[in-house]
């Protein structure tokens, strides 16, 4: 299971990779939600509240 660097929750579907600029490989890949509103969904399921980044997104 892969999860988002970003919010820490679970990834369904497809992620956004990022991969790591480690020359040695010491830092494993990391995965990204597809998209803003994939971290939001992702976390208003895990904790029943709603997100802050959804606050931080409704201002732009």
């Amino acid at each position: 299971m892969k999860r988002c660097a970003y919010c820490g929750h679970p990834i369904a579907g497809e992620a956004l990779t990022i991969a790591p600029e480690s020359a040695s490989g010491a830092r494993p890949t990391a995965y990204w939600h597809k998209d803003a509103a994939d971290c939001v969904m992702a976390d208003e399921t895990a904790t029943g509240q709603s997100s802050p980044l959804r606050r931080l997104l409704s201002r732009t």
